[in-house]
C-alpha cells in the first residue's frame, strides 16, 4: 500500500510545492490536493497551473493520489435547491479536471447530504437525497470516463449512506467503472463496525483515509491521532489484505490549534509505518 498524505494537514498559505515537499521528506509516498473555492487549486484555477503541480510533483519524487473537496459541505448535490444541485455539479466536474490535469485517476466526492455538519441547516428527505445523488454522479460519469478519473464516493457523516450495504448498492447503481467508494473506517466507528465495511465493499474500494476515532467522545472532537481511537487497526488491516487491496491509504489530519503542524505531520507517518507493517518493535 501506498503512505498517503492529506494537504489540509499543512497551515493555510503553504504551497502545493511545499507541501509535496515536506510531505516526501517525512517519508510519505504520495499527497492528496484539495480543489477549494479560491487560491492555487480553485474552481478558477487554470489546466496549465495544475499541470506545473503535477511537473513539481514528479520531480520531488511524489504521486498525487486523488483530489479532494470540502465544498461539497457548501454546495449540496441533493439540496432541495435547484442552483445549490447545479453548483454541486460544477464542483464535481471541476474537480474531474482537475484530477485530470495533475496525472491522477481519482477524487473523493459527497454525492450529498440528508443533514450535513450545520446544525441549523435544513434536512433533505432521505429518498429524494438519495434520487438526486444518484442523477448527480450519473451526470459526471461521461466526463469522468472520457478523462478516465474515477469518482470514490465517501463515507462521512453526511446522514446519507450509513451502511456498507447502502453504500454498495449506490456504487453499483451509478453503472460505471469509474464509480467507486472511498473508504474512511474511522467515519463509521459511530455507526458501524469498519471491517465489515471492507469486506462488503471489496473491490470497489478506490481509495482509503487513515484517522482515529474515539467512541465516547461521540462527536466531531472524538476525531483523534492515529492508534489513539477506538478504531482496531490490526483487523481492518487483516481484512484489506484479504481483498488484495494495494493502493493509496491517505492521512487526513488537520493542523494543531496551538501551532507546530509539522509535528504531527512526522508521528502520523511513524503511526501509519507500524499499521503497514513497514516498522517493527525491535528489542
Amino acid at each position: 500500500m501506498k503512505k498517503g498524505l492529506n494537504a489540509w494537514a499543512f497551515a493555510p498559505g503553504v504551497s502545493a510545492r511545499d507541501a509535496m515537499k515536506y510531505a516526501r521528506k517525512a517519508g510519505y509516498d504520495s499527497i492528496e490536493l484539495n480543489l477549494d473555492e479560491k487560491g492555487e487549486i480553485g474552481l478558477r484555477t487554470q489546466r496549465a497551473t495544475l499541470k506545473k503541480i503535477a511537473t513539481s510533483a514528479k520531480r520531488i519524487g511524489i504521486e498525487i493520489s486523488s483530489v479532494s473537496t470540502g465544498l461539497y459541505w457548501a454546495y449540496n448535490m441533493a439540496s432541495d435547491d435547484a442552483a445549490e444541485r447545479k453548483m454541486a455539479g460544477k464542483v464535481l466536474s471541476k474537480q474531474i479536471q482537475t484530477a485530470a490535469a495533475l496525472g491522477c485517476d481519482a477524487i473523493l466526492v459527497i454525492p450529498g447530504s440528508v443533514k450535513g455538519l450545520d446544525p441549523n441547516a435544513p434536512k433533505v428527505d432521505p429518498d429524494k437525497c438519495w434520487d438526486r445523488a444518484l442523477a448527480g454522479v450519473k451526470a459526471a460519469v461521461p466526463e469522468a470516463e472520457d478523462l478516465g478519473v474515477t469518482m470514490c464516493i465517501e463515507n462521512v457523516w453526511n446522514t446519507f449512506l450509513l451502511s456498507a450495504t447502502e453504500m454498495r448498492d449506490f456504487v453499483d447503481a451509478a453503472g460505471s467503472k469509474r464509480v467507486g467508494a472511498y473508504f474512511d473506517p474511522a467515519n463509521c466507528v459511530k455507526f458501524g463496525v469498519p471491517q465489515q465495511w471492507v469486506r462488503v465493499l471489496g473491490k470497489r474500494i478506490g481509495r482509503i483515509h487513515f484517522k482515529d476515532f474515539r467512541a465516547a467522545c461521540g462527536g466531531l472532537e472524538g476525531f483523534v491521532h492515529l492508534l489513539e481511537g477506538d478504531l482496531d487497526y490490526p483487523a481492518l488491516m487483516a481484512e484489506l489484505k484479504a481483498i488484495r487491496y494495494n493502493g493509496y491509504v491517505t492521512a487526513e489530519i488537520f493542523p494543531y490549534a496551538c501551532g507546530h503542524w509539522e509535528s504531527q505531520i512526522w508521528t502520523t507517518s511513524t503511526a501509519m509505518d507500524f499499521i503497514l507493517g513497514r516498522k517493527k518493535a525491535k528489542f
